[in-house]
């Protein structure tokens, strides 16, 4: 369905072009925050855990999905997630130790699927960061290798790296922007 506010979350006329089923998930938008809300209202921890896991399930396995998480309609609003970030956040939800902190990821997960946040400087969703598989988000100095393309040769360590700078225009500059 064509939107005129195009987010990281939902299909440009493009988008689709990108979306792999192996790596991408398109859930329907208004079910799963009624089924993240509907279990934000529980009290017990192992109530909680037996919600979210039957989500992670249907997650895992989408013939499995009872609750209709992946039905389409024409007019619903839709969901483009990466599955690996979703099994995380859900995972991390079952692992919770106490009702307090279970809750704080199901508001969080919620507040990622609703809300945009970027900053001045940058286009990155901050609320779905860890979407971002080009943004290393450990030590730049911890490269498994570096990029060999281009006239670069990577045979010696005072050679130029180019993930550096490439992470430098990734997060600090807004798409379209000239980086000079």
């Amino acid at each position: 369905m064509k939107n005129e506010n195009f987010t990281l979350f939902e299909f440009s006329d493009d988008s689709y072009k990108k979306f792999d089923n192996k790596i991408d998930l398109i859930i329907n938008k208004k079910i799963f925050l009624e089924v993240l809300s509907n279990i934000e209202t529980l009290h017990e921890t192992s109530k909680i855990k037996l919600e979210v896991q039957k989500v992670l399930e249907i997650v895992k396995n989408i013939r499995k999905d009872e609750l209709e998480l992946l039905k389409i309609s024409i007019d619903g609003d839709i969901l483009k997630i990466k599955r690996n970030t979703l099994l995380e956040d859900l995972s991390q939800i079952v692992e919770a130790q106490t009702v307090e902190r279970a809750k704080y990821y199901i508001s969080r997960l919620k507040k990622s699927l609703i809300e945009i946040k970027t900053s001045k400087i940058n286009d990155i969703n901050l609320n779905r960061w860890k979407e971002y598989d080009d943004i290393i988000t450990d030590s730049l100095w911890i490269l498994e290798n570096r990029d060999n393309s281009g006239a670069h040769n990577a045979g010696y360590w005072g050679n130029f790296i180019p993930q550096i700078p490439n992470q430098f225009l990734r997060r600090y500059t807004k798409q379209g922007e000239n980086g000079c």
